[in-house]
């Protein structure tokens, strides 16, 4: 299989994204977070699905909201396949279509493209990063040996697995040395028992003869627990009789009071029918008076008001008025409301322009245009700003060390530029004393000795001291500071300029720039109450026109009405449209009191007849009397009640026994006899218990180890679970012993080609320092190139990492023809020197023309190497 295309619709925070890979080598180069662990998932993911819900950060799902999921393009077989996966259960929804048939198949087909490889294999073998490189270097020696089974035997994950868990299942059944183990416990009992069952041997004799003594007294103890049972349940009862006694005789006084008679016709039924008759005698007499007070009500309005007598001649034109009432009240409540409104609005509006106006004009507001300039160019005074003034204080800082390291004479003279003069002469004479010599050569060599004591003299001895150099670097420092000083300023009052013209423009020229966004705020909110203002005074204005019409109507038909002003006009008016419906009932309603007069004064005669014969028929002459009688006899009846509690409180059978008992003193009498008794037999019941206890220790001591039989029967029960135990560890311990051999001779024929492959790669990545890998079954290790063998925890990380690199890449390369799958690697040599990160770019080169190979890495040094297909990710 090699991939062609990636698709992202949205994975992490990639969208609409497409990489277009070769079939040897593809470099995608990027920054830290640019992607690259992304991508990785993205290919995992897509071929075996995305994880669940439960591991959100592995599933990667977009950052921007857009579709979860994408489409990778690969070739196999010479067929080209489209898979598809976006979001959805169980891994997601799966798409998979052949592109050279142009068929869409079913999605498990697509388990059967990528078999023998599923996403643990794909993950261990083929997904290569850095940290699962360094699982070998902390992985134990088993557990390397268990993964090159792995990489040898496609699909033994599972006999692996099934193999550890037998191996933990024997050991925790037994271990020679363990203690924990079942057997192990198992072995330690059956020592333990054997020794108890000897000391129950010896003392067999002496136990019998106690546990003769002690079933004795266990009988006895058994008698005394019944009689003292007994005898606390007399106690118990003559003890409950004694504490009943005082309701006992206060039972008895009750009863006595039982035998006076009692009266009838002063129940309950019949304090609710006098209730009745009360309220009945009540409730006429306030009709009858609510009644009365209704007639006199009448015969006083029967005089007519002077305004009402004004209106009954222009009824016709009064009622038309009297119906527009309603609206016009309406109309001046909202007159009221809009005038208070209007004068809160001209305060606000009047503060406004006292703060803001100038010469009477409210300044304008900005555009938007105009309000997006005015803030970058405040933006940019502010800034600035800012650097005048670090520019000033660093300035300032300058000076300050300028004026501290001011030289004095002495410190700016030099005393070898006083010398320079003499070394010169010194050269002159060396030069033309040199010309002196005899023989060409020493006077070559005078003559250049001649030039360079000059030479030195002239242009290697510096006229300048450290301090006054210090000084001129300050004094340039100071220079350039000053200039960017003026450079700010110029650049601060062009903005200052700018700024002015935008404010002199819209009449904000008085106003300081810190408040101009202020200004604005205020002169929105001065042109929303001007119009607000201009709409209410539209409405003001109608509503105080229908008033004035209305009063003007009024006062023209009733003219003693035309000079009052309309809270009094509506007061009138509504007195005298109730007066109006008042009087077309007033006539009728006077009859009809008169008569129901006559029938509430019938009604009221009835009741107080009733209520008499009431108090007549039970010989009583008031309603208090009544009640007197009734009270005495609920009393006699919460007697009754309390005599019938206190029974049931006692109980029948204390209350027989009570009856029968002459007085509280020999109730008294009996309860301490029978306190007595009980406490003789608790004694007798304490020496029986503690001889059993002291029988029980002495047969304890002797079967410390337990009786004999018991013993016997443990020691065989234990002898039995040894021997299923004992089978069950061999089961297990076999098992796994034959899992291990034949998933050995599973990988026997490819695991030596991927040994001797990786061997040849691992000493490629080390530049030949390592040249073999040897692995057996019970070790892994490695040779140098001096003979000398090493341990992988011997090895460096780095060196580690190589070595599990290689075993992959083997494996890749050895199982092409039956598991054909591409290399990811995502920045997997970070741990790699600069030379072995060299010589690992140049074997994926190598093995990239058999194997698709996918580098992921934050490398730029990848750019310059000129091979392969380079993807930058942040293009």
């Amino acid at each position: 299989m090699k991939l062609k295309r990636l698709t992202i619709y949205g994975f992490g925070h990639f969208h609409d994204r497409t990489f277009d890979l070769t079939d040897g080598l593809n470099f995608l180069v990027g920054p830290n977070e640019a992607g690259k662990s992304t991508l990785t998932q993205f290919i995992t993911a897509i071929l075996f699905g995305f994880p669940t819900k439960k591991h959100p950060e592995l599933r990667y799902e977009p950052l921007d909201g857009s579709r979860f999921g994408g489409e990778i393009q690969f070739v196999q077989a010479d067929a080209t396949y489209t898979v598809t996966r976006t979001a959805g259960p169980h891994g997601g929804k799966v798409t998979l279509h052949n592109d050279t048939t142009d068929l869409t198949l079913p999605a498990n087909n697509l388990a059967s493209l990528l078999a023998p490889v599923d996403q643990q294999l794909f993950t261990s073998v083929y997904a290569i990063n850095e940290p699962r490189l360094g699982q070998v270097f902390a992985a134990s020696k088993q557990e390397l040996i268990d993964r090159l089974r792995h990489v040898g035997a496609v699909g033994s994950d599972f006999w692996l697995t099934q193999a550890h868990q037998l191996d933990q299942q024997a050991d925790s059944r037994y271990k020679p040395q363990g203690r924990n183990p079942i057997l192990n416990q198992q072995l330690q009992a059956h020592r333990e028992l054997t020794d108890k069952l000897a000391k129950a041997d010896a003392a067999y004799g002496t136990y019998w003869q106690l546990l003769q003594e002690q079933q004795n007294l266990r009988q006895q103890q058994s008698q005394t627990q019944d009689q003292l049972a007994q005898q606390r349940q007399v106690t118990a009862q003559l003890t409950q009789q004694a504490a009943s006694w005082p309701a006992f005789a206060e039972w008895q006084r009750l009863g006595h009071l039982a035998d006076q008679p009692v009266p009838s016709g002063f129940s309950a039924d019949d304090a609710t029918q006098l209730e009745q008759l009360r309220g009945q005698v009540t409730a006429t007499e306030k009709v009858l008076t609510a009644d009365q007070q209704r007639v006199q009500d009448l015969q006083q309005t029967a005089q007519l008001p002077p305004l009402f007598q004004e209106y009954l001649p222009v009824a016709a034109q009064v009622d038309p008025l009297l119906a527009q009432l309603p609206a016009v009240q309406q109309a001046a409540q909202t007159q009221q409301q809009l005038a208070a409104q209007q004068r809160d609005l001209q305060q606000r509006s009047t503060a406004l322009e006292t703060q803001y106006a100038v010469g009477g004009q409210m300044p304008r507001p900005f555009s938007l245009a105009t309000l997006q300039q005015v803030k970058d160019l405040q933006e940019r005074l502010t800034a600035a700003n800012q650097k005048r003034r670090r520019i000033q204080q660093h300035l300032n800082q300058l000076n300050e060390r300028y004026q501290q390291q001011q030289p004095t004479r002495q410190q700016q003279r030099n005393p070898l530029a006083d010398k320079q003069l003499i070394w010169l002469a010194v050269g002159l004479v060396v030069l033309i004393g040199s010309l002196l010599l005899p023989g060409t050569l020493f006077k070559l060599v005078g003559a250049l000795c001649g030039v360079a004591v000059g030479y030195y003299g002239v242009f290697q001895v510096d006229s300048s001291t450290p301090a006054s150099r210090e000084l001129e670097d300050l004094t340039a420092d100071i220079r350039d500071n000053q200039a960017q000083l003026r450079e700010g300023g110029h650049l601060v009052d062009d903005l200052t300029n700018q700024l002015d013209v935008i404010g002199d423009a819209h009449g904000l020229g008085n106003v300081p720039l810190a408040q101009w966004s202020a200004a604005q705020t205020a002169i929105a909110e001065w042109e929303r109450l001007s119009r607000q203002m201009e709409s209410q005074g539209a409405q003001l204005a109608k509503a105080k026109q229908t008033v004035a019409d209305f009063l003007t109507a009024v006062g023209q038909v009733l003219p003693s009405l035309a000079t009052s002003n309309f809270a009094t006009v509506a007061t009138q008016l509504a007195d005298l449209q109730a007066r109006q419906q008042a009087s077309q009932t007033q006539s009728g309603e006077l009859a009809s009191l008169t008569a129901r007069l006559r029938t509430d004064q019938r009604a009221a005669d009835e009741a107080s007849h009733a209520l008499a014969t009431f108090l007549s028929t039970r010989n009583l002459r008031s309603v208090a009397a009544f009640y007197e009688r009734y009270q005495a006899q609920r009393e006699r009846q919460n007697q009754e009640q309390q005599r019938t509690t206190l029974a049931q409180q006692i109980g029948a059978a204390n209350l027989t026994a009570l009856q029968q008992v002459a007085d509280q003193a020999a109730l008294t009498g009996s309860v301490t006899q029978a306190q007595t008794q009980q406490a003789q037999l608790q004694q007798t019941l304490d020496q029986a218990t503690t001889q059993l206890a002291t029988l029980a220790g002495q047969l304890a001591h002797l079967t410390a180890s337990g009786t004999q039989a018991t013993l016997r029967q443990r020691l065989a029960n234990l002898e039995t679970q040894m021997v299923a135990t004992t089978q069950e560890w061999l089961v297990q311990r076999l098992t796994s012993q034959w899992i291990s051999a034949t998933l050995a001779a599973a990988s026997g024929d490819r695991l030596p080609q991927i040994v001797a492959q990786a061997s040849k790669l691992y000493g490629k990545l080390t530049e030949n320092r390592y040249t073999e890998i040897e692995l057996t079954a019970t070790t892994l290790r490695v040779r140098r190139a001096d003979g000398a063998w090493r341990n992988v925890g011997q090895l460096s990380r780095g060196t580690a990492e190589q070595l599990d690199l290689a075993v992959k890449l083997a494996f890749a390369i050895v199982m092409q023809q039956q598991v054909a799958m591409p290399l990811l690697i995502d920045d997997g040599f970070v741990n790699f020197d600069a030379d072995r990160r060299q010589a690992a770019y140049a074997l994926l080169t190598e093995i990239s023309q058999t194997v698709q190979i996918i580098f992921l890495t934050a490398d730029t040094a990848v750019e310059r190497l000129n091979t392969g297909n380079l993807i930058r990710l942040n293009d």
